[in-house]
Order: structure tokens, then sequence, then C-alpha cells
């Protein structure tokens, strides 16, 4: 399940650092959601930092409007922060003024990026997104996959031989309950020593090679839908592992990924513009760069 509470502190705290350095902007728009001291904030200039953050965070704020409130807070917050530190004359100590520039480098180095790219009416055709799926077939192969279930009787990684010959005992029993025709789900609530999956009945989803240690992944994809392995040792303890599905493995067809590539191509394209202008950027300013200086702490 997606956790909110934690995602909700990283929009907050990239909201906060975005809106930082634009809440000095004075509001020609008299639909003004939020007023501090002399600084506004209209309804146009918020719409626009929401549709700067990454694509994931916009789609967090349409499944939960209600965090839209929350940048509001976060915005008066920062917001008074700042006021009383400008009344402290702290924008005029040296290291902030440092990084208030950098900050409003920053800026205006996405608006510049922004403004070279719309000029470039950067677009991908339909036959440059089958020339690419064409030519990377193999980024779009799903591998095979299966959907286990099973039951933990673990072993401290201290425990001695009676230890691990006790595991196994346990873990024999369990599984000849299963094969009587007990519930494989309601032995995990009962016997498995795995928090994360014992409540779910002892379900892990689907995986593919690679994803579990050798021995639990060597005996899941040896088994057959519905069957029920021996115990398998690994340096957990025993488990007993019950296969519930498996998925061949396949290609995607470019219908299924069209966008994606389209994504992909749209993205390298303006990452060739921005290169391409960084180039002529540096003909221009000749950039200085001490990179030793990095490296030996200035030494």
């Amino acid at each position: 399940m997606f956790n909110f509470s934690r995602f909700k502190m990283i929009l907050l705290f990239a909201v906060s650092m975005a809106m930082l350095v634009t809440t000095v902007s004075w509001a020609k728009d008299t639909d003004i959601v939020a007023r501090v001291g002399k600084y506004t904030l209209t309804l146009k200039q918020f719409e626009d930092q929401v549709r700067e953050l990454p694509p994931q965070l916009q789609m967090a704020l349409k499944q939960r409007p209600d965090l839209k409130k929350q940048f509001l807070d976060r915005w008066v917050q920062v917001t008074l922060l700042a006021l009383a530190a400008r009344d402290r004359g702290l924008d005029r100590q040296p290291d902030v003024r440092v990084q208030l520039e950098d900050a409003a480098n920053s800026i205006l180095a996405r608006a510049y990026l922004r403004k070279e790219i719309e000029g470039k009416d950067v677009n991908v055709t339909d036959r440059e997104v089958e020339q690419y799926y064409k030519a990377n077939k193999d980024k779009f192969r799903v591998p095979e996959s299966v959907k286990a279930s099973h039951i933990l009787i673990k072993v401290d990684k201290n425990g001695d031989k009676k230890a691990w010959e006790a595991a196994k005992e346990k873990a024999e029993m369990v599984r000849k309950k299963a094969l009587k025709g007990e519930s494989f789900a309601e032995l995990a609530k009962k016997y498995s020593d795995d928090p994360g999956s014992k409540n779910k009945g002892g379900e892990l989803g689907y995986f593919t090679k690679g994803r579990m240690v050798p021995e639990f992944e060597k005996a899941a994809f040896s088994l057959k839908k519905g069957e029920i392995s021996k115990p398998v040792k690994t340096a957990f303890g025993y488990h007993v592992i019950k296969l519930e599905d498996r998925k061949p493995a396949h290609q995607k067809k470019l219908s299924e990924v069209r966008e994606t590539v389209k994504s992909q191509l749209l993205k390298e394209k303006r990452r060739k513009i921005m290169n391409d202008v960084l180039k002529q950027l540096e003909k221009k300013y000749k950039p200085e760069v001490h990179a030793d200086l990095v490296y030996s702490g200035g030494k």
C-alpha cells in the first residue's frame, strides 16, 4: 500500500524549497489565494508551482486534492520565516547571499532551457517510435515470473544444530497439514515467522529471477502451479513454498509501450538541445573549472 504520510513529508519539503525562491513575486492577478505582509500568492502562481513538480507528485495531488491545502500552509510558513529573516538582515549576510544567488540561477537556468526547447518545436513522430522499438526490443521483453506464498520457520542466525533440526521438523509438520488440504493461508497466519507476509496468508506476489535468495528462487521456479515444496533451507530458516501462478516470458507489443517510448525519445531530444546550448554557452563565457581542488579538499 502507498505510504501517504511519508510521501507528504517529501512532497511538502519539495514544495517549500521550490516556493522559497518565488515568494518575492508581486501579484497582478486579483485571484489571490494567500497573502503574508507585502507578499501574495495568486492561483496562477500556485498552479504554475504544481506544474513544475515531477509527474508522480502531480499524480498524487490528483489522487489527494486535500494536499493542496498543505501546499498553501507551507507557503505561508516559508514566507513568514523569510520575512523574519529579512527583518533581521540575514539576506545581507555573505553566505546567505550566495545561496540566494544560487537559487536565482537555478530558476533562471530552467527558464532559459524551457525557452530554448520551446523554440525548437521538439516532437516525436510515429516512425521514430517504431524504429526505436524495433532497435531496442530487448528492453521491452518481460522475463518469466511466478507468484508464490510461503511459510517461514525462522532460525536465529546463531542457532545451533538442534535449532535447525527443530525448525525443519516443524516445517515438515506444517507441509503435511497443507498437503492434507488445510488452508495454506491459514497455516501461514498461524505458523509463519515472516512478519511481512504472515498476515497476508504468506503471499509474496509475483517476482522474477534475481529477486529472492538463490535457494528460495530455485525451489519456487521449479514448482508447478498449486504444488507445495518440501522444506527449503535458506539463511533465514526453513520455508514451505506454494506456487500460486506463473507468467511466461513475453514481448510487450508496441501498442503497450508507445507512450513510454515517445516520452523517452522526447527526453533524449531535449537532453541533446540542452547539451548543444551548454556547448555554445561554454564557447561564449569560457568557464574555468578546478576539479582538482574538489578532490583534494583545497590542499
